[in-house]
Protein backbone atom coordinates (compact mmCIF):
# COMPACT_ATOMS: atom_id res chain seq x y z
CA UNK A 1 0.00 0.00 0.00
CA UNK A 2 3.01 2.57 0.99
CA UNK A 3 4.52 1.81 -3.07
CA UNK A 4 0.82 2.10 -4.29
CA UNK A 5 -0.26 5.29 -2.76
CA UNK A 6 3.43 7.00 -3.12
CA UNK A 7 3.17 6.01 -6.88
CA UNK A 8 -0.58 6.20 -7.78
CA UNK A 9 -0.82 9.18 -9.76
CA UNK A 10 1.47 6.72 -12.29
CA UNK A 11 -0.16 3.77 -11.59
CA UNK A 12 -3.94 4.25 -11.97
CA UNK A 13 -4.04 5.02 -15.83
CA UNK A 14 -3.48 1.17 -16.19
CA UNK A 15 -6.48 0.16 -13.98
CA UNK A 16 -8.81 2.44 -15.32
CA UNK A 17 -10.10 0.41 -18.43
CA UNK A 18 -10.04 -3.11 -16.75
CA UNK A 19 -11.57 -1.80 -13.38
CA UNK A 20 -14.64 -0.36 -15.20
CA UNK A 21 -15.14 -3.50 -17.46
CA UNK A 22 -15.37 -5.30 -13.93
CA UNK A 23 -17.16 -3.59 -12.45
CA UNK A 24 -19.92 -3.04 -15.23
CA UNK A 25 -19.52 -7.15 -15.45
CA UNK A 26 -21.48 -7.31 -12.04
CA UNK A 27 -25.34 -8.01 -11.38
CA UNK A 28 -25.97 -5.06 -9.26
CA UNK A 29 -29.34 -6.16 -8.52
CA UNK A 30 -28.45 -9.57 -7.93
CA UNK A 31 -26.13 -7.86 -5.46
CA UNK A 32 -28.50 -6.22 -4.13
CA UNK A 33 -30.82 -9.53 -3.06
CA UNK A 34 -27.45 -10.89 -1.65
CA UNK A 35 -26.64 -7.63 0.71
CA UNK A 36 -30.21 -7.82 1.64
CA UNK A 37 -30.88 -11.59 2.25
CA UNK A 38 -27.14 -11.03 4.39
CA UNK A 39 -28.35 -8.17 6.30
CA UNK A 40 -31.59 -10.05 6.99
CA UNK A 41 -29.79 -12.99 8.21
CA UNK A 42 -31.70 -14.92 5.93
CA UNK A 43 -30.43 -17.72 3.37
CA UNK A 44 -33.20 -17.77 0.76
CA UNK A 45 -30.56 -17.89 -2.79
CA UNK A 46 -29.76 -20.50 -4.63
CA UNK A 47 -26.73 -21.75 -7.01
CA UNK A 48 -27.15 -19.26 -9.74
CA UNK A 49 -27.39 -16.04 -7.10
CA UNK A 50 -23.68 -16.94 -5.38
CA UNK A 51 -21.89 -17.94 -8.80
CA UNK A 52 -23.42 -14.72 -10.64
CA UNK A 53 -22.05 -12.71 -7.61
CA UNK A 54 -18.77 -14.55 -7.52
CA UNK A 55 -18.05 -15.02 -11.16
CA UNK A 56 -17.75 -12.24 -13.77
CA UNK A 57 -18.68 -14.61 -16.56
CA UNK A 58 -22.40 -14.29 -15.33
CA UNK A 59 -25.19 -13.97 -17.56
CA UNK A 60 -25.63 -10.45 -18.16
CA UNK A 61 -21.82 -9.30 -17.64
CA UNK A 62 -19.95 -12.18 -19.79
CA UNK A 63 -19.49 -9.56 -22.76
CA UNK A 64 -18.11 -6.76 -19.87
CA UNK A 65 -16.16 -10.26 -18.34
CA UNK A 66 -14.19 -10.40 -21.71
CA UNK A 67 -13.53 -6.81 -22.50
CA UNK A 68 -12.12 -7.25 -18.72
CA UNK A 69 -9.93 -9.72 -19.95
CA UNK A 70 -9.18 -8.38 -23.00
CA UNK A 71 -7.88 -4.93 -21.01
CA UNK A 72 -6.04 -6.75 -18.47
CA UNK A 73 -3.90 -8.11 -21.22
CA UNK A 74 -3.15 -5.15 -23.27
CA UNK A 75 -2.19 -3.12 -19.82
CA UNK A 76 -0.69 -5.67 -17.01
CA UNK A 77 2.65 -6.13 -19.30
CA UNK A 78 3.01 -2.08 -19.30
CA UNK A 79 2.08 -2.04 -15.74
CA UNK A 80 4.97 -4.97 -14.81
CA UNK A 81 7.04 -2.70 -17.01
CA UNK A 82 6.66 0.12 -15.22
CA UNK A 83 6.86 -1.34 -11.64
CA UNK A 84 9.64 -3.12 -12.59
CA UNK A 85 12.15 -0.79 -14.42
CA UNK A 86 11.09 1.73 -11.36
CA UNK A 87 12.10 -0.82 -8.77
CA UNK A 88 14.94 -2.53 -10.48
CA UNK A 89 16.76 0.83 -11.77
CA UNK A 90 14.68 3.63 -10.11
CA UNK A 91 13.56 5.41 -13.17
CA UNK A 92 9.70 5.98 -12.44
CA UNK A 93 8.72 6.86 -16.20
CA UNK A 94 6.74 5.61 -19.46
CA UNK A 95 9.92 5.53 -21.40
CA UNK A 96 10.69 2.19 -22.47
CA UNK A 97 6.84 0.33 -21.35
CA UNK A 98 6.27 -0.28 -25.40
CA UNK A 99 9.39 -2.70 -25.09
CA UNK A 100 8.32 -4.03 -22.02
CA UNK A 101 5.05 -4.98 -23.47
CA UNK A 102 6.12 -7.10 -26.23
CA UNK A 103 8.48 -8.48 -23.53
CA UNK A 104 5.91 -9.39 -21.19
CA UNK A 105 2.70 -10.02 -22.84
CA UNK A 106 2.95 -13.51 -23.49
CA UNK A 107 4.60 -14.65 -19.92
CA UNK A 108 1.38 -12.15 -18.86
CA UNK A 109 -1.50 -13.62 -20.87
CA UNK A 110 -0.66 -17.79 -19.90
CA UNK A 111 -0.65 -16.49 -16.10
CA UNK A 112 -3.79 -14.28 -16.66
CA UNK A 113 -5.68 -16.99 -18.47
CA UNK A 114 -4.60 -19.96 -15.98
CA UNK A 115 -5.47 -17.67 -13.31
CA UNK A 116 -8.82 -16.88 -15.11
CA UNK A 117 -9.56 -20.38 -15.64
CA UNK A 118 -8.61 -21.44 -11.37
CA UNK A 119 -10.60 -18.97 -10.59
CA UNK A 120 -14.20 -19.98 -12.29
CA UNK A 121 -13.30 -23.22 -11.55
CA UNK A 122 -12.92 -22.02 -7.80
CA UNK A 123 -16.53 -20.02 -8.38
CA UNK A 124 -18.06 -23.09 -9.28
CA UNK A 125 -16.81 -25.04 -6.07
CA UNK A 126 -17.39 -22.11 -3.52
CA UNK A 127 -20.97 -21.59 -4.89
CA UNK A 128 -22.06 -25.26 -4.48
CA UNK A 129 -20.93 -25.47 -1.12
CA UNK A 130 -22.89 -22.46 0.11
CA UNK A 131 -25.23 -23.64 -2.11
CA UNK A 132 -25.47 -27.33 -0.42
CA UNK A 133 -24.89 -25.55 3.06
CA UNK A 134 -28.82 -24.10 2.32
CA UNK A 135 -30.10 -27.16 1.25
CA UNK A 136 -29.16 -29.45 4.49
CA UNK A 137 -29.47 -26.77 7.12
CA UNK A 138 -32.08 -23.74 7.85
CA UNK A 139 -32.20 -20.73 10.09
CA UNK A 140 -29.16 -18.86 11.94
CA UNK A 141 -27.44 -21.96 12.00
CA UNK A 142 -27.69 -22.47 7.75
CA UNK A 143 -26.55 -18.25 8.04
CA UNK A 144 -23.82 -18.73 10.19
CA UNK A 145 -22.71 -22.02 8.14
CA UNK A 146 -23.02 -20.54 4.96
CA UNK A 147 -20.92 -17.89 6.12
CA UNK A 148 -18.14 -19.61 7.25
CA UNK A 149 -17.88 -21.86 4.11
CA UNK A 150 -17.55 -18.44 2.03
CA UNK A 151 -14.68 -17.31 4.19
CA UNK A 152 -12.99 -20.76 3.97
CA UNK A 153 -13.33 -20.65 0.24
CA UNK A 154 -12.10 -17.22 0.23
CA UNK A 155 -8.97 -18.28 2.30
CA UNK A 156 -8.73 -21.45 0.28
CA UNK A 157 -8.32 -18.66 -3.26
CA UNK A 158 -6.00 -16.65 -1.16
CA UNK A 159 -3.65 -19.51 -0.78
CA UNK A 160 -3.51 -20.81 -4.09
CA UNK A 161 -2.78 -17.12 -5.22
CA UNK A 162 -0.13 -16.82 -2.62
CA UNK A 163 1.29 -19.52 -3.81
CA UNK A 164 1.57 -18.32 -7.60
CA UNK A 165 2.16 -14.57 -6.77
CA UNK A 166 5.48 -14.93 -7.46
CA UNK A 167 5.49 -16.68 -10.27
CA UNK A 168 5.26 -13.95 -13.49
CA UNK A 169 7.70 -12.00 -11.18
CA UNK A 170 10.00 -14.79 -11.43
CA UNK A 171 9.93 -14.53 -15.40
CA UNK A 172 9.83 -11.20 -16.15
CA UNK A 173 12.76 -9.96 -14.04
CA UNK A 174 15.26 -13.48 -14.07
CA UNK A 175 14.61 -14.82 -17.63
CA UNK A 176 13.69 -17.62 -17.03
CA UNK A 177 10.82 -20.20 -18.56
CA UNK A 178 7.65 -21.13 -17.23
CA UNK A 179 8.82 -24.33 -15.13
CA UNK A 180 11.88 -22.75 -14.02
CA UNK A 181 10.42 -19.93 -12.63
CA UNK A 182 7.64 -22.01 -10.67
CA UNK A 183 10.42 -23.76 -9.49
CA UNK A 184 12.30 -20.58 -8.37
CA UNK A 185 9.23 -18.82 -6.71
CA UNK A 186 8.05 -21.89 -4.94
CA UNK A 187 11.65 -21.35 -3.44
CA UNK A 188 11.00 -17.77 -2.84
CA UNK A 189 6.92 -18.57 -1.50
CA UNK A 190 8.61 -20.72 1.19
CA UNK A 191 10.31 -18.06 2.75
CA UNK A 192 7.76 -15.81 3.28
CA UNK A 193 4.39 -18.16 2.78
CA UNK A 194 2.45 -16.09 6.05
CA UNK A 195 2.79 -13.23 5.20
CA UNK A 196 2.03 -13.77 1.33
CA UNK A 197 -1.43 -15.36 2.48
CA UNK A 198 -2.22 -12.51 4.85
CA UNK A 199 -1.35 -10.12 1.94
CA UNK A 200 -3.64 -11.77 -0.09
CA UNK A 201 -6.45 -12.57 2.48
CA UNK A 202 -7.17 -9.46 3.85
CA UNK A 203 -7.40 -7.16 1.51
CA UNK A 204 -9.83 -9.79 -0.69
CA UNK A 205 -11.77 -10.21 1.96
CA UNK A 206 -12.08 -6.63 2.94
CA UNK A 207 -13.04 -5.94 -1.06
CA UNK A 208 -15.75 -8.53 -0.83
CA UNK A 209 -17.12 -7.08 2.27
CA UNK A 210 -17.16 -3.47 0.88
CA UNK A 211 -19.50 -4.82 -2.02
CA UNK A 212 -22.25 -5.61 -0.32
CA UNK A 213 -21.66 -2.38 1.73
CA UNK A 214 -21.69 0.06 -1.21
CA UNK A 215 -25.06 -2.00 -2.70
CA UNK A 216 -26.33 -2.59 0.77
CA UNK A 217 -26.09 1.73 2.03
CA UNK A 218 -28.16 2.77 -1.44
CA UNK A 219 -31.24 2.84 -2.82
CA UNK A 220 -30.65 0.97 -5.96
CA UNK A 221 -32.54 2.56 -8.50
CA UNK A 222 -31.65 6.27 -7.31
CA UNK A 223 -27.75 5.92 -7.08
CA UNK A 224 -26.80 2.84 -9.61
CA UNK A 225 -24.43 4.76 -11.28
CA UNK A 226 -22.92 6.06 -8.03
CA UNK A 227 -22.85 2.51 -6.61
CA UNK A 228 -21.28 1.52 -9.91
CA UNK A 229 -18.66 4.19 -9.79
CA UNK A 230 -17.70 3.08 -6.19
CA UNK A 231 -17.25 -0.60 -7.29
CA UNK A 232 -15.22 0.63 -9.76
CA UNK A 233 -13.04 2.61 -7.21
CA UNK A 234 -12.93 -0.51 -5.33
CA UNK A 235 -11.78 -2.94 -7.86
CA UNK A 236 -9.15 0.00 -9.00
CA UNK A 237 -7.17 -0.56 -6.35
CA UNK A 238 -7.64 -4.25 -5.56
CA UNK A 239 -6.05 -4.43 -9.23
CA UNK A 240 -3.61 -2.03 -8.66
CA UNK A 241 -2.30 -3.86 -4.94
CA UNK A 242 -2.39 -6.94 -6.31
CA UNK A 243 -0.07 -6.04 -9.59
CA UNK A 244 2.24 -4.33 -7.43
CA UNK A 245 2.29 -7.00 -4.30
CA UNK A 246 3.62 -9.41 -7.13
CA UNK A 247 6.97 -7.36 -7.41
CA UNK A 248 7.36 -5.87 -3.82
CA UNK A 249 6.61 -9.43 -2.60
CA UNK A 250 9.11 -10.66 -4.88
CA UNK A 251 11.59 -8.40 -4.18
CA UNK A 252 11.58 -8.53 -0.83
CA UNK A 253 11.67 -12.74 -1.11
CA UNK A 254 14.83 -12.61 -3.08
CA UNK A 255 16.31 -10.30 -1.29
CA UNK A 256 17.15 -7.77 -3.64
CA UNK A 257 17.69 -4.26 -3.33
CA UNK A 258 14.73 -2.01 -4.64
CA UNK A 259 16.28 1.29 -6.37
CA UNK A 260 13.30 3.11 -6.14
CA UNK A 261 13.63 3.40 -2.27
CA UNK A 262 15.90 6.26 -2.24
CA UNK A 263 18.62 6.70 0.52
CA UNK A 264 18.86 9.85 1.95
CA UNK A 265 22.20 10.78 3.68
CA UNK A 266 23.38 13.46 5.93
Amino acid sequence: FKYLFKNFIFLFPFALLPSYFLAMSMDIDNLAMLAESALAVRTDFDFLQVFTFLSPFNAEGWPFALLFVAMCAVFIPMLHGFIERHMRIGSRSYKGIAGRFNTNFLPSLVVLLLILLGYELWALLAAGLVYAVTILLDGVACYVIAVAVLLGANALLAWLVSVFLLWLPCMQITGYGYMDALNFSGQLYVRRRGKLFLAVFLPQTAGVILQFAIVAASPLEALRIPAYLLLELVYLFLFLYYCVLMYVAYFDAAGEERMDLAKKYG
